[in-house]
């Protein structure tokens, strides 16, 4: 009886327990979705984020003029939709006035009207009479702060002291002053809000291209210390549409590219895409993420944004634009709102941040208080809309015509596009012994040497390598590389440059990755390298979960140049004349030193001339490099083939490879780690990407107490046939197409045609049933090339 009486008492305590347990984590689950950190985005514009709860309240701030703060969700209810006028979108002639838009001035291919009281303008293409808005006449489900933006051409958000709330100044708000002079090819509006001393000049300059927005940071007056300016939007309302009125699709180019089409969304999406292009600024934005799993990362790593665009496609009227940042990118962020995402409309939009507000922690253990930015980040704005038309209203014209951009601007690295494929290896690691860490040779340059002569035993001959872990320390514990050193564990018979020597012999391309961002501090507690610090002055911590390191920190761009600057001269010296630059290819932050804050275009300008000599030095190879370094590269190596997967896009694109192929060797991601090789393969050959392995000669098995844990199939002898079968099938497929660039692309259903400049066509079946195109035939999880004539 006793025992069971205490089983009953136990039963109770535990159930009180889970209910305990219940009610604290729904609290701080609904604290963590409602809410959002002080660095981070604002869900609409005025809408204040939620300060956390150790966060000390700022000193308190007179009420700016008109302070505004709507809800941060709309509702739009059937007589509401009733009322709406139906626009129209095509205009067989040249008018002169569209919907209160005078008309201003035109081209041989465009008319630009304009309405001054909002700066707004619209674009008729004159072929095909095709028109785009930039802002809604009359707006519907939104307040008074949301009806104003929708309303205004351009859009500002300031901070009132330290205070944590964005408000939003635009076209109607804080009563603006406005004074337009025209040109014979646009305008120049300079833009002054009094009560806020603060004024600007926007310029729309109409071209054979479209428009170009510029904002030059000399126009810009803050005059009052109170009032500053967080961020700008720049026509954010161009081409939107309401709920499923229009067909088409905005582009996003997360990782390989996305589309989030145009239809109606009943509702079922509550946020907005919403990311820092060039990634995340770890050095004032603060995640805030909530996880119940010690000692590892539950999330996968989101892709990036590489490249400065965005697009817009109407494809029932043919016509469509491509956003391009030429000036400002470094700090702008890219926003698309799918319909139901606080709006019932679709828009995308650049934000260029000019300030924020970041927690200040004010002691060692634990307190807050909320600190703003101290100087505007230091850039002008510079926006080309270019559209497109007819056939090219698509996603395929989106690309060519950046492509072109590029070209024209010299800002790619035209290399020859030869087939070869990636066999990198893995040298040593690092795992923790008794008292000591211990080595771990996983790949020796000797079984390196005698792995890549039996790819080439068989005619596989066009290969080339990188070799990671190559230092002292491995890849992990050698961080920075301070030294071109080989570790000891590797020299077997043969040296690294021997190994380079024979190598060079075979004709296969040696490059040694050199990660120029991070050191670990672990093995280094002492150094007198300078480390990265945000602008709160805490060191950056990298948390990467590893079985023998935790943490990374980041270089200081300055030191990471002159690390690289005084090894470039090493690598010379001994005749290593490849290197694949890792870490400051792909990542860009904010940073502080003393009482000075350095915005990302510090950091950029610091990176870029090193990157640049290297590449005027040495074969320099980047990876997964932003398109600012795209003219500095030989290769494109670890090329995303797909989004980040979120659930409001519609279909994954490859926006970059349309963009890039042809003009450089792409590289793909691993084939080992890939969950679906049949469909990785047929991406592959669809996006004409050169295939990469990683290797090792040892089991991975020998990794699992190491921070390479992560590789859980490597062994050369397991791979052996699939490279033999990935280099013959794509090396075919690569002899069709070289030096050709993707001239159009189209998907039906689970058949993609691929059409290159030469005339070849690349049919790719994704079913699992035979399919057909015209007279062609391809199998189920197949592909076929039809050369060109």
């Amino acid at each position: 009886m006793k025992i069971g009486k205490r089983l009953k008492e136990m039963k109770i305590k535990t159930i009180i327990k889970l209910v305990l347990f219940l009610v604290i984590f729904g609290g701080l689950l609904y604290t963590f979705l409602s809410s959002d950190a002080p660095g981070g985005d604002v869900a609409s514009p005025g809408v204040p984020p939620v300060a956390e709860p150790d966060t000390e309240a700022p000193t308190e701030e007179p009420a700016p003029p008109g302070e505004n703060t709507p809800p941060p969700a709309v509702e739009v209810d059937d007589e509401e939709l009733d009322e709406v006028k139906e626009l129209q979108h095509v205009y067989e002639k040249k008018q002169a006035t569209i919907q209160g838009h005078q008309f201003l001035t035109e081209n041989n291919y465009y008319e630009l009207y304009l309405k001054e009281e909002n700066l707004s303008v619209i674009l008729r293409d004159k072929q095909t009479g095709a028109v785009m808005y930039s802002t809604v006449e009359e707006p519907i489900g939104g307040n008074e702060s949301w009806t104003n933006f929708m309303k205004s051409g351009i859009v500002m958000e300031y901070l009132v002291g330290t205070n944590i709330v964005v408000y939003q100044a635009d076209m109607y708000s804080e009563n603006p002053e406005k004074t337009v002079e025209t040109r014979a090819d646009g305008f120049t509006a300079s833009v002054d809000y009094p009560d806020l001393e603060i004024g600007f000049d926007v310029s729309v300059t109409l071209t054979d291209k479209g428009i170009t927005v510029d904002i030059p940071k000399e126009s810009i007056t803050e005059s009052s210390d109170q009032y500053k300016i967080s961020s700008i939007y720049v026509y954010p309302f161009l081409g939107s549409s309401l709920l499923g009125e229009r067909e088409g699709y905005m582009m996003i180019p997360d990782g390989s590219g996305a589309l989030i089409h145009l239809d109606d969304n009943n509702g079922k999406f509550s946020q907005p895409y919403s990311k820092m292009i060039y990634g995340e600024n770890v050095g004032i934005d603060d995640p805030f993420v909530l996880s119940l799993f010690n000692g590892m990362n539950p999330f996968n790593d989101t892709e990036k944004i590489l490249m400065p665009v965005y697009g817009m496609v109407h494809t029932d009227t043919e016509m469509g634009y491509i956003g391009i940042i030429e000036e400002g990118q470094y700090s702008a962020k890219l926003e698309s709102y799918p319909n139901g995402a606080i709006l019932p409309y679709n828009w995308i939009t650049s934000k260029f941040i000019y300030r924020q507000v970041y927690n200040q922690p004010t002691s060692q253990e634990s307190g807050t208080m909320v600190v703003r930015q101290r100087t505007r980040n230091d850039f002008n704005v510079k926006v080309h809309f270019n559209f497109v038309s007819g056939d090219a209203a698509d996603y395929v014209g989106l690309a060519k015509e950046y492509r072109e951009y590029l070209l024209e601007n010299d800002l790619l690295n035209v290399t020859e596009s030869d087939f070869k494929l990636r066999t990198d290896f893995l040298g040593a690691e690092l795992e923790d012994g008794l008292l000591f860490k211990k080595t771990i040779p996983m790949t020796t340059f000797k079984q390196a040497e005698e792995i890549l002569s039996d790819i080439q035993a068989n005619g596989r001959d066009q290969l080339m390598s990188v070799f990671t872990g190559w230092q002292d320390g491995g890849p992990y514990g050698g961080l920075p590389i301070r030294h071109v050193a080989a570790n000891n564990a590797l020299d077997d018979d043969l040296s690294l440059t021997a190994f380079q020597q024979s190598l060079e012999d075979k004709g296969i391309a040696l490059y040694l990755k050199h990660d120029g961002l991070r050191i670990n501090t672990e093995e280094l507690s002492n150094t007198q390298l300078k480390v990265m610090r945000k602008f709160n002055k805490r060191r950056y911590e990298e948390e990467v979960y590893g079985n023998v390191y935790d943490i990374f920190h980041y270089l200081h761009p300055e030191t990471s140049a002159d690390l690289l600057t005084d090894l470039k001269e090493d690598y010379l010296d001994q005749e290593l004349s490849g290197v694949m630059l890792s870490g400051i290819t792909h990542t860009l932050f904010s940073y502080s030193e003393g009482s000075k804050e350095f915005d990302r275009m510090t950091t950029k300008n610091t990176y870029q001339p090193v990157v640049e000599d290297y590449s005027a030095s040495l074969d320099l190879v980047l990876d997964q490099p932003f398109s600012y370094l795209w003219g500095s590269t030989d290769a494109f190596m670890n090329t995303p083939v797909q989004s980040s997967n979120y659930v409001f896009t519609d279909e994954d694109i490859p926006f970059l490879s349309l963009v890039l192929s042809g003009t450089m060797p792409l590289y793909s991601e691993y084939v080992n780690f890939q969950a679906n090789q049949d469909e990785f393969f047929l991406q592959l050959v669809e996006q004409g990407l050169n295939p990469s392995f990683l290797l090792t000669a040892e089991s991975p098995q020998a990794l699992i107490n190491t921070n390479s844990s992560w590789i859980y199939s490597s062994q050369y002898d397991r791979y052996k046939e699939t490279i033999e079968h990935y280099y013959d099938e794509l090396s075919a497929v690569h002899d069709a197409t070289s030096g050709a660039m993707i001239d159009d692309y189209t998907r039906e259903g689970k058949l993609t045609t691929v059409t290159y400049d030469n005339g070849t066509i690349v049919y790719v079946n994704y079913a699992d049933q035979t399919l057909n195109s015209g007279s062609e035939t391809i199998e189920a999880m197949s592909y076929k090339v039809v050369t060109g004539q």
